[in-house]
């Protein structure tokens, strides 16, 4: 737009613009009060920037002057989160008698350890004693026990619990095995065919490796019978054809026929 001002004079082009300055600053101001400026947002979508770095830092996260009275503790002496094993499932699992669970107590090492579930439902701790947690999920079993170390031990104990093996986490092998059993599987890993053989000890010398099923449960209550010639699973490479084993499989290794 082209003002026309020499009718005005120099005070009328003087007022003129004052008004048009003031405009620009005014619409500046309320664009930028309810959202980034537009080149800013257009770095951050179009630039490849992204938008958490792109914009001002807000919260906890934003510069500010450090209070003299704070002390900044190196991460090597920051406790670790309490957390299990990483999983929801890990953490909602309900002990029972034979789980084993690995307990660590921060800064404690005399106080860690690996713990089996006994008959009677309860751990023996060198410190706290006979603790019963069968019945108990892990994240309640970590609460109980942290609670007992604070009550009259130590100050604000820091305590992970780590589910290592569960007795509802099994498989069986039976048949032309050295060592045929019950075996547990490791919890939030997993086992395969190939390891469950080797953990039974290998094949006996009347085992007929091409002749091995494994027995497994359908969640309509029915079972499946998978075949394997453990020959085949041998010859491929980094064992890739292996086969991954669910809880409750029953591996049955039949004798070689003469």
């Amino acid at each position: 737009m082209v003002l026309r001002l020499k009718k005005f004079g120099r005070s009328g082009a003087a007022l003129w613009v004052g008004l048009a300055l003031g405009c620009t600053a005014g619409c500046a101001s309320d664009n930028s009060a309810g959202r980034p400026a537009d080149g800013l947002l257009d770095e951050a979508v179009l630039g490849g920037t992204p938008a958490a770095e792109a914009l001002p830092p807000t919260g906890t996260d934003a510069a500010s002057p450090q209070r003299p009275d704070a002390k900044i503790v190196p991460p090597e002496e920051q406790a670790p989160a309490v957390e299990t094993d990483g999983t929801a499932a890990a953490a909602e699992h309900v002990l029972q008698t034979g789980d084993e669970i690995d307990i660590q107590v921060y800064r404690e090492p005399e106080l860690s350890g690996a713990f089996k579930i006994g008959p009677a439902g309860e751990i023996r701790h060198s410190l706290a004693g006979a603790i019963p947690l069968a019945g108990k999920t892990v994240a309640e079993a970590e609460a109980v026990f942290t609670r007992i170390l604070a009550k009259d031990y130590l100050v604000n104990p820091r305590v992970i619990f780590k589910l290592l093996a569960s007795q509802s986490a099994q498989i069986v092998l039976m048949g032309e095995v050295k060592k045929p059993g019950v075996y547990p599987l490791p919890f939030g890993e997993t086992m395969t065919l190939l390891q469950a053989i080797a953990s039974a000890g290998g094949f006996t010398e009347l085992a007929s490796p091409d002749r091995v099923r494994i027995v497994r449960r359908r969640p309509d209550g029915g079972q499946t019978t998978l075949r394997v010639r453990v020959s085949d699973l041998l010859k491929s490479r980094d064992g890739q054809n292996d086969v991954p084993l669910q809880p409750n499989d029953v591996i049955m290794v039949d004798q070689v026929f003469f």
